[in-house]
């Protein structure tokens, strides 16, 4: 896994220095970018035509069916001054242990359900409302920032793996590395940053009204996200076809003696992360490297993802680089967790019995089993800091 960052922080560093040696302006750069996309377009016309109706075809299955219905709910919650409910209802016992204030509940139970980008969405909307301050939302859209439980359970586990009860671990993996960023970029001070704001007052309007403003901004916010799909389909398609770079990872294996497949697997994962967990789920890898690797990509989310943040949050100038770090951060601790318990939990015999039993599982488990772990992870932390305040006073 660590031979990606190294070829990633090459890249980084190569190109970082040929700006600089070279004075080139960094428009320039993305003009010949955009100019080289546009050739290979041209040459691999047939699979990029292809990849991008692929693209559109997973927009539909996938994409509509779940961000669009769950966008205009949210928009029709915060309509209702929902987020002041639920900041009451919730907001203590997740964002208190976390050290966020409570108004920041609502973008992390629309990203634990959903999944990206809808956390990013609505931590960027609630800084643009008021509720929250700007150093509390840049901890936010990295604690409110997962794959959803659907992605996992649904089409990692049961369909690319044969079992659901690999997409549980990973969800508990991506939680718990979650919780983990979320204590490690806790600020030392007591003070919540945003628990003396004044909350916007809320202003009665015409059912038919929210509803037309929530479908709408539902619409804009799916064909943001379907455009990035289709898009880095179409990107995927294009690297993929390329035989230069089918080389250069055959090179690559050589020199590390690392298998091609992996570091394959891991580099298209890194750009589109739907791409790269279908490599490594039909590779021959065993299944705790399978499911370490793809927890990795699930919780660093890759540039599909990480542009699609970026066009929520980068009007409120928030630090994108920030931002990528802690998500490589929150990548490494769900690969660990996930490869220990992977170790721990699954054998031979218990393997089989889980692929025979899995299709078994009622379709609400995706949705209930997720709260109850979140409740189960934030109240075991929320017991531990009290326990450890307590001993300190002692």
């Amino acid at each position: 896994m660590f031979y990606i960052f190294i070829l990633w922080i090459f890249i980084i560093v190569l190109i970082i220095t040929l700006l600089k040696l070279l004075n080139i302006k960094k428009n320039y750069l993305i003009c010949f970018l955009i100019t080289f996309l546009i050739v290979l377009f041209a040459i691999n016309m047939d699979s990029c035509i292809i990849a991008a109706i692929d693209g559109a075809d997973l927009v539909v299955k996938a994409i509509l069916p779940t961000i669009f219905p769950f966008t205009v709910i949210c928009n029709l919650l915060i309509s209702f001054d929902g987020i002041r409910l639920y900041s009451k209802v919730i907001g203590p016992l997740f964002c208190k242990p976390l050290g966020l204030s409570k108004n920041c509940s609502f973008p992390i139970a629309a990203s634990f359900l959903c999944g990206y980008p809808l956390g990013a969405k609505y931590s960027s909307d609630l800084y643009n409302m008021g509720y929250i301050k700007k150093i509390e939302y840049q901890r936010l859209i990295n604690i409110a920032s997962n794959a959803g439980p659907i992605f996992l359970i649904g089409s990692i586990g049961t369909a690319m793996l044969s079992s659901p009860i690999y997409g549980y671990i990973l969800l508990i993996a991506n939680y718990l590395s979650l919780i983990f960023v979320g204590f490690l970029t806790k600020k030392k001070n007591n003070n919540l940053p945003s628990s003396s704001i004044q909350l916007p007052s809320y202003t009665e309007k015409n059912f038919g009204v929210i509803l037309k403003e929530s479908i709408e901004s539902g619409i804009s916010t799916t064909l943001n996200v379907s455009a990035f799909v289709i898009i880095f389909s179409v990107i995927i398609s294009i690297i993929k076809g390329n035989a230069y770079i089918n080389i250069a990872f055959n090179n690559l294996e050589t020199f590390l003696n690392f298998p091609i497949d992996s570091i394959y697997s891991l580099f298209l994962g890194s750009i589109e992360f739907t791409n790269g967990c279908k490599l490594i789920a039909t590779s021959t890898l065993s299944i705790n490297l399978k499911l370490s690797m793809i927890s990795f990509i699930c919780s660093f989310s890759g540039l599909s993802i990480l542009a699609q943040v970026s066009s929520f949050i980068s009007k409120d100038n928030i630090s994108m680089g920030k931002y990528t770090f802690w998500k490589l951060i929150q990548g490494v601790i769900s690969f660990v967790i996930t490869f220990v318990s992977s170790k721990l939990l699954l054998t031979s015999v218990a393997t089989s019995s889980i692929i025979n039993k899995g299709s078994h599982i009622n379709n609400i488990y995706v949705f209930i089993l997720p709260i109850l772990i979140l409740l189960l992870l934030t109240l075991s932390f929320k017991f531990i800091c009290y326990r450890f305040r307590y001993l300190q006073k002692k």
